[in-house]
């Protein structure tokens, strides 16, 4: 389910502080970057005196409500570019305590930006925990899929395999692990391994321990692991294989049937990838105060419908304007022609667009 609300994220928090007061589980943000530029949202602060303190006090204000509503055991994510990443870092360090620091998740976005000493290849998105005492560790699914051998001809098809036991001499003699197993040629093997001697004997059974070409079949033991298994890990904190900016801005282009009406959309792979590794279940409130195109509502719809969940989003998104006033007349502003064109007249008609599209 998607609540939208249109108006200036401040007044909409101050407005609701009380109703939303800790009840925010999990916050995914992506405000101007202060590039100097003009894309679809106005992103240049140099009209206010030193740009960096202007936006600094912009963003200060919308970060220290944004701690008010997470829930104790909640974390925000913040998109950024480079322009202003360690600036905002240092605010963040200050509402949130540098102690609540998670990590910066950065997206390998594509083919990047590039200028004369170096290419950009990543983008930023700072974490913090409202109190990462309370917030729970992050798990990474992985599913293994690059299986292309079959040295054995296991009617399961490709497998790979993986260690699955300590060398005889890091083996330790006193651990509960430390047991002895016989290949089908008569070697022995005894050594400290990676799972249980009842663990052990199932993947036996099921021919899951490969131990090299017979009849010899004397190489040291490892684990057959096939394409489909699921494993939970540690996430990194380089994101990869979750679309780039040119696969979100074609997707959306289809989504809405118009071209170009915003640039540089975040693929809702990347929003579904960083909701998914918080392991916060499948009832929480998920908010993003810079809702621009709605790729956070789709991400959430998607995670509703792949496991049937009743995740809540929450999107705030200001009237900003497609054009400028001149002469009585409206003029498309620079970055958001196409979208003018399509009779968008506001950022927030694009967003509610969207939202409809996924209904």
């Amino acid at each position: 389910m998607t609540e939208f609300y249109v108006g200036d994220n401040l007044d909409v928090m101050k407005e609701h502080l009380e109703e939303w007061r800790g009840k925010i589980n999990l916050i995914y943000t992506d405000p101007p970057y202060n590039t100097g530029n003009v894309f679809t949202y106005r992103d240049d602060f140099s009209e206010k005196g030193d740009r960096h303190s202007a936006w600094l006090s912009f963003m200060s204000d919308r970060l220290k409500l944004s701690r008010e509503l997470l829930s104790d055991d909640g974390c925000i994510f913040i998109a950024i570019g480079d322009d202003e990443l360690y600036r905002l870092k240092l605010l963040c360090d200050e509402i949130f305590g540098e102690e609540n620091f998670v990590n910066n998740f950065m997206w390998l976005h594509g083919k990047g930006k590039k200028d004369t000493w170096s290419r950009t290849l990543t983008e930023n998105n700072l974490c913090y925990a409202k109190n990462k005492r309370s917030l729970k560790a992050f798990v990474e699914i992985l599913e293994t899929n690059w299986a292309t051998s079959n040295a054995d001809n296991d009617p399961r098809g490709p497998w790979f395999s993986g260690s699955i036991s300590f060398s005889e001499k890091r083996s330790s003699k006193s651990h509960r692990n430390y047991f002895s197993i016989t290949s089908p040629g008569g070697v022995k093997w005894e050594r400290q391994w990676l799972c249980s001697r009842e663990e052990m004997e199932e993947m036996l059974k099921d021919n899951r321990i490969y131990f090299g070409p017979g009849p010899e079949y004397k190489n040291v033991p490892r684990e057959k692991i096939f394409n489909g298994k699921k494993e939970e890990i540690i996430p990194k904190n380089i994101i990869e294989n979750v679309g780039s900016t040119r696969d979100a801005q074609n997707h959306l282009d289809e989504l809405l049937g118009v071209k170009g009406v915003f640039d540089n959309p975040k693929p809702v792979g990347l929003v579904e990838h960083l909701i998914q590794i918080t392991s916060m279940g499948k009832d929480i409130t998920v908010m993003d105060f810079f809702a621009g195109s709605g790729t956070t509502a789709e991400a959430v719809e998607n995670m509703n419908r792949k496991d049937s969940g009743n995740r809540i989003c929450i999107l705030i998104q200001k009237d900003e304007k497609t054009f400028e006033e001149e002469n009585g007349l409206k003029i498309p502003r620079r970055g958001c022609e196409e979208a003018f064109r399509a009779g968008y007249e506001s950022i927030a008609d694009i967003t509610a667009a969207r939202i409809k599209a996924l209904n």
